[in-house]
């Protein structure tokens, strides 16, 4: 089986791929597996011997801590290698969690580790879906820190639809989102009842549309506006790497 199309995207998005490394890309070996939401994807503790590829759904990087609620660091999009950086790591510090149901790719390391080898190019575009991560990471430290509420959510949906569109997965500014308002809250650190009234402030401004598992962004500008939203850090413009 081929791995998903999704990776592809995303790194064409990036940089030129000659025919060649695409057809490397289009022959990497996968193991699929699909898990429920909540499921634990990837658990915290001894990296394992294959990468992990996000294909459908979303799914969240959390960290426990004894008895206390987990912290979520990140959330994962199809195309995501959400463990890629554990190539390297004798342990990995969080789980990775599903978020609706989720189809994934497992890559053993041993194929990664050729391609290192033999295609040097394309493992550094691979690495730099990894370094963009790390640049996520940043920016929700940063905007948790420094927004308000509706401008951080704003913030993330700004960045959802400019990552999804990426990969093909945003049509008239809509999105799947398997993530409802509890969830959202608990992964923002708000309360329901908080989380609701942000979400009730952006409808009146017409900046979020939020039906079951769908957002649309009515006017993706003024969201970005409003939330201080510049996708410069997704490395969006396309430049030889």
């Amino acid at each position: 089986m081929a791995i998903s199309r999704y990776l592809e995207y995303a790194l064409c998005r990036r940089d030129a791929l000659s025919e060649p490394e695409r057809a490397v890309l289009r022959d990497i070996p996968v193991h699929p597996a699909s898990y429920l939401d909540g499921e634990v994807i990837i658990r915290q503790g001894a990296a394992p011997e294959q990468s992990c590829l996000l294909v459908k759904g979303m799914a969240t990087r959390e960290h426990r801590f004894e008895d206390r609620a987990r912290i979520t660091s990140a959330l994962h999009i199809p195309g995501d290698f959400v463990d890629l950086h554990a190539f390297l790591l004798t342990e990995i510090d969080h789980d990775v969690v599903a978020q609706g149901d989720c189809n994934v790719e497992f890559v053993d390391r041993a194929v990664l580790e050729q391609i290192s080898r033999k295609n040097p190019h394309l493992i550094r575009l691979l690495w730099l879906n990894t370094l963009i991560d790390a640049k996520l990471h940043r920016v929700w430290i940063a905007t948790r820190a420094r927004l308000s509420a509706p401008e951080q959510v704003g913030h993330l949906m700004c960045e959802l639809h400019a990552r999804l569109s990426v990969v093909g997965l945003v049509e008239d500014n809509t999105f799947a989102f398997p993530i409802d308002q509890r969830k959202l809250a608990g992964i923002l650190g708000y309360s329901t009842v908080h989380m609701n009234r942000v979400v009730q402030k952006l409808r009146a401004r017409y900046l979020l549309e939020w039906t079951r598992g769908r957002i649309r962004l009515p006017d993706p500008d003024g969201l970005a506006a409003l939330s201080g939203f510049d996708p410069e850090y997704l490395e969006l413009t396309p430049t030889h790497r």
